[in-house]
């Protein structure tokens, strides 16, 4: 995750495809043998070199650190490891469009340090104002789950212990290590909560120790006893956390899969200390590094542990009223869907929830239903689920009249700068059959002309998925270059479907209020 910079761990493209023009900025990236910087040029051609000294990420995105003094700084430039591309930051976090090219600048020390690495000490001193920053180990190294081992090696390089471990002798020394599958489900989820549940200090004032003397959790501890995870009504000071949460407190965002679980009946109602936790589904020692989970646990057998009734296909017929093998015979769409963001891409949920489709007009929440039935309304999603499951949902809640358009168009046109960037990111997988083309394509032209960058990237993968024979929209481009990007795609539609479908957006969007949701990673 976090790792010095060398011709190894430098993944970015620093000699060839190497410059991005943004906001009136070009940043030229260099390579100058085994070194490397970043070339930051302004309109009124004023530079700036800036040395790359660390990378963090190396599978999806990678960030690049340059040093200020004794502070370590993340340059607004990427690199787009799966587009293989670069991209000012404005284009992966959720920000509208700006007018500041160092908007994402961001101080390593005090921010960055504590979850991409192992045992952070931020060593901030109060009066000089100055860092003497140190981490256990770079990266996320197995000191983070398995807690501090200096004694346990210094105990493992004696023979005669390390034999009485093998025998598993009752007078052998403890190990003092701690194994997540070992002790207490709780302690074990809070491992993987310390990073995966945003939190603030508890009390809040600990804030001052914890930027001087570092991060006091170790695993196998109670986390709780230093931290409290955020919420919807959390404040520090001024600031509140709400947009980060749906109307129901479940998390907008990743980084938050904590507290997801820790809402889910799946985990209230089990037996405090044995229940479930996150190495219930994730393997961090053998699953697919895409989700850390192993092939089993990708299918309905993740939940059929718990629930065996549904791994017989009458049963699970029954249960879902959907064939078997289909989308909504998934454990994971119906109860988990990708209603968060993270990382430039939409995540499952860990809130496991039953699908109500109400909650989209109540709450603002997508629903699982229509993220698979795009075309169809939300009202039409709460008619047939109360047909289907008359016990669960609630028979004639219906919302108003919005609701009965197709909820691809509805959301894509929504004030909810979130809610139209996941329903963006659902259009472009829908089945590549020409109907479904048809529907998602001029939604996706729509899209691209969001005031969101990260809206007009889930639509131009959309749109390349749809057609891959023509130009792929340039998603951070200046506005008449994307617009002409957009309508190089105007005769792979029929005419009347592109106006009815532009009407029905000007018709649903107009007067709408913007929801801005500004939230970096």
């Amino acid at each position: 995750m976090t790792q010095d910079a060398s011709p190894e761990t430098v993944l970015g493209d620093f000699v060839r495809s190497n410059s991005i023009a943004f906001l009136g900025v070009t940043a030229e990236m260099v390579r100058e043998g085994t070194n490397f910087a970043m070339k930051l040029r302004d309109e009124q051609g004023r530079t700036q070199s800036l040395p790359v000294v660390r990378t963090v990420g190396s599978r999806r995105m990678q960030q690049y650190l340059t040093v200020d003094g004794t502070r370590h700084v993340r340059l607004p430039v990427a690199y787009d490891l799966v587009n293989r591309r670069w991209m000012h930051l404005n284009g992966s976090f959720f920000y509208p469009d700006g007018t500041d090219f160092r908007h994402h600048v961001t101080e390593w020390n005090s921010n960055c340090i504590f979850c991409h690495n192992t045992k952070a000490v931020p060593g901030y001193d109060w009066e000089k104002k100055t860092w003497d920053s140190q981490v256990a180990e770079l990266g996320i190294g197995c000191g983070s789950c398995h807690g501090p081992a200096l004694d346990h090696v210094r105990l493992a390089a004696k023979p005669a212990t390390k034999q009485l471990w093998l025998d598993h002798a009752g007078d052998a020394p403890p190990k003092q290590i701690v194994h997540p599958g070992k002790i207490d489900s709780d302690r074990a989820m809070q491992i993987c909560g310390h990073c995966h549940g945003q939190r603030v200090p508890q009390p809040l004032d600990r804030i001052r120790e914890i930027m001087t003397t570092g991060d006091p959790y170790d695993a196998g501890e109670d986390l709780h006893a230093f931290f409290a995870p955020i919420q919807k009504e959390t404040k520090v000071g001024a600031m509140g956390f709400d947009t980060r949460f749906w109307g129901d407190g479940s998390p907008r965002l990743s980084a938050f899969e904590y507290q997801g679980l820790l809402r889910s009946k799946c985990h209230s109602s089990g037996q405090p200390g044995n229940r479930i936790t996150c190495i219930s589904c994730h393997s961090m020692h053998g699953g697919d590094p895409k989700g850390m989970i192993k092939e089993r646990n990708r299918s309905n057998a993740a939940c059929t542990t718990c629930h065996p009734k549904l791994s017989s296909t009458p049963n699970l017929i029954a249960h879902t009223r959907h064939s078997s093998g289909s989308a909504g015979s998934s454990c994971y769409e119906c109860h988990m869907p990708k209603v968060t963001f993270g990382v430039m891409d939409a995540h499952r949920t860990h809130d496991i929830s039953i699908p109500r489709p109400g909650d989209t007009f109540v709450l603002g929440k997508p629903n699982a239903c229509n993220q698979c039935h795009l075309d169809k309304s939300v009202n039409w999603a709460i008619r047939e689920s109360s047909r289907l499951w008359p016990k669960s949902s609630a028979i004639g809640m219906v919302g108003p009249g919005q609701f009965n358009e197709p909820e691809a168009a509805r959301a894509i046109a929504a004030g909810d700068a979130l809610v139209r960037g996941l329903t963006a990111r659902a259009l472009g997988g829908m089945n590549t059959n020409e109907a479904s083309i048809d529907f998602a394509g001029p939604l996706l032209m729509q899209a691209m002309r969001d005031r969101y960058p990260i809206v007009r990237y889930f639509a131009a993968n959309g749109l390349a998925a749809v057609d891959p024979k023509l130009p792929k929209p340039d998603y951070l481009a200046a506005p008449a270059a994307r617009e002409a990007s957009v309508n190089a795609w105007t005769n792979r539609f029929d005419a009347g479907t592109l106006l009815r479908v532009k009407e029905l957006y000007d018709r649903l969007s107009s007067g709408r209020v913007e929801t801005d949701i500004q939230v970096g990673e």
